[in-house]
């Protein structure tokens, strides 16, 4: 079974958010695919209206939604990488901090004894 140009909508929303609340999200991000010229965002009550079915999505914005994805999937990647990197940079100083407790709680060495 195909989806919809509404399904579509919907997919494309929820998968660039990760909640329902996506509609305002999508409007901007259709704005920098817009066929007359990157915007700030197109009207979100398009959006809202593609999402409940009262108006036919435009097709220019249909044609973007893979494009908003690959790119939001970018940044996503990216931010990944740094995560990934702070984490092992994170994982080596608490590494150092164990060994620096463990030296601190060793019992000291007894004096040696006098002659």
């Amino acid at each position: 079974m195909s989806m919809t140009p509404r399904d579509m909508v919907v997919l494309a929303g929820r998968a660039l958010t990760g909640t329902e609340d996506w509609a305002k999200p999508l409007a901007r991000a259709l704005g920098a695919h817009h066929p007359n010229g990157p915007r700030e965002s197109i009207d979100p009550r398009s959006v809202s209206r593609w999402r409940t079915g009262v108006m036919e999505v435009l097709p220019w914005a249909l044609e973007a939604l893979p494009l908003i994805l690959r790119e939001r999937a970018g940044v996503l990647d990216e931010e990944i990488a740094r995560l990934e990197e702070r984490a092992d940079e994170m994982s080596e100083a608490a590494i150092e901090i164990e060994r620096e407790l463990e030296e601190l709680q060793e019992p000291p060495e007894p004096p040696e004894p006098r002659p």
